[in-house]
């Protein structure tokens, strides 16, 4: 899993305890390091390590939207783990795109209203099911 955006992997949240068992039991994340003002969650592993970090606030913050991309073969169990997860998730809404033959073909999207109001969207793109494309070349 990794963070896909130009906006800090960091989001604030009154309820840290309930944000942080959101993003360990529903999408399956390890924490960390973890405080009383703060958890902070692996995305990735490997070479490129990318992590989130949940921060206590007192103070009520806007809806901020959260965009990650999982591969291909995680989709759908994640995607399921989102539909299921109940009065967690107020919305939830999913989408596919088949048969296209761009270069970001074949996407999956799913797109979720976590606790606390702040959006998950979670994409995937899936080569194996991008239409095939017959150009003809000519000399």
């Amino acid at each position: 899993m990794q963070h896909l955006s130009l906006e800090p992997g960091a989001l604030e949240v009154s309820d840290l305890a309930g944000m942080r068992r959101f993003f360990e039991t529903t999408l399956g994340l390890r924490v960390l390091v973890a405080s009383d003002t703060g958890v902070t969650l692996e995305l990735g592993g490997g070479e490129n390590t990318q992590v989130l970090m949940l921060l206590a606030s007192h103070t009520p913050t806007p809806p901020r939207t959260l965009n990650l991309e999982v591969d291909a073969t995680s989709f759908p169990a994640l995607r399921r783990r989102l539909e299921d997860c109940g009065h967690e998730c107020g919305f939830v809404q999913s989408w596919e795109g088949d048969n296209s033959t761009s270069r970001q073909c074949a996407f999956r999207v799913v797109l979720c209203r976590m606790p606390e109001g702040h959006w998950l969207r979670l994409t995937a793109i899936d080569p194996a099911r991008c239409a095939s494309s017959t150009r003809e070349v000519r000399a």
